[in-house]
């Protein structure tokens, strides 16, 4: 792959770049392409990066959309002097993409939640960086509020005090991927059922991954199921007892309707105008997945993972 062209085109013209494979780039020529259209540019994804890009990207004071990946060589060092220029730039990001980076830690988390973009940020996903601890994660759940989506899968530093955290901060969030934090237990939600509850805030939760915890009741999946109104689509994961599913399921539907169905791992709830009659209740998950497949008024979901915001092409695909 060749981007020696955006080095001869005008100065400050490019607004969105999207790289793959950085590693195979010369470094300091894709630097000198961040340099070159650093006054313009406002979408910056990339994978495989080292110090040198990320000390380019310093330079670029207009991001609001920030996505780095698979950064396995960006040093601590290289990280911090990247944090503290952008707290000092005052960039306000509403995308914040920082997945599998070996040297993040919860520094540059606090860092993140003391900058500027604590109140712009909309979308953030930390996935699999493993030095990040539990005050690292809370630092941006009491500073980020405005969240709507918010992907943390197989972070070892998620607990069950920083859902909670942001679960009471986030009162917009839509999308949450936690999926394979193993230290999470009923008590991560217990916020949002006492909330629901109590009518103390709308819930606007849409989507749920809870794939791979281990830890989580049927009790709490049949809470989230039967009083946040709002949950559309709540992911099991591949290693969930579907039998349990179909159990909870059962009492779910118990109203003479069908409300819930599970395909592929995943409890979907129909729209009001799609629920089926009772009859459709005592099939198991296959066949209720047939039936409903059939119908072709039903509408297809999909879950959001941690692989994707759904956002607007350009997307980032993995």
């Amino acid at each position: 792959m060749t981007i020696r062209p955006l080095l001869t085109m005008p100065q400050n013209q490019l607004e969105s770049l999207v790289l793959y494979g950085c590693g195979k780039i010369d470094a300091q020529v894709l630097a000198n392409v961040i340099h070159r259209h650093a006054d313009t540019l406002v979408r910056l994804r990339l994978t495989d990066i080292n110090d040198t890009i990320l000390d380019a990207i310093q330079n670029c004071k207009k991001l609001n959309d920030l996505g780095l990946e698979h950064c396995t060589t960006l040093s601590n060092s290289a990280l911090t002097r990247f944090f503290i220029n952008f707290v000092k730039n005052k960039v306000q990001l509403s995308h914040l993409r920082l997945r599998d980076i070996d040297n993040l830690t919860s520094s540059h988390l606090k860092l993140i939640a003391t900058s500027a973009s604590h109140l712009s940020l909309a979308r953030i996903d930390m996935s699999e960086c493993n030095q990040v601890k539990s005050d690292g994660v809370c630092w941006l759940a009491k500073e980020c509020i405005h969240l709507t989506n918010l992907a943390l899968a197989y972070q070892t530093g998620v607990t069950n005090q920083a859902i909670q955290l942001f679960i009471s901060n986030c009162h917009q969030l839509t999308h949450v991927d936690v999926s394979g934090c193993r230290l999470l237990t009923d008590h991560a939600f217990i916020p949002l059922i006492n909330a629901v509850d109590d009518n103390l805030m709308k819930t606007t939760l849409e989507t749920l991954n809870l794939s791979g915890l281990d830890s989580i009741s049927a009790t709490l999946i049949h809470q989230l199921l039967n009083k946040v109104y709002s949950l559309q689509e709540l992911c099991l994961g591949v290693t969930y007892d579907l039998d349990e599913a179909d159990r909870i399921l059962d009492v779910v539907n118990s109203g003479g309707e069908i409300q819930f169905f599970i395909d592929y791992y995943t409890i979907y709830r129909l729209p009001a105008s799609k629920k089926q009659k009772t009859r459709l209740r005592t099939l198991s998950h296959h066949e209720r997945s047939t039936v409903l497949s059939n119908d072709t008024s039903v509408p297809i979901f999909s879950l959001p993972s941690a692989s994707t915001w759904n956002l607007p092409p350009p997307v980032f695909p993995l």
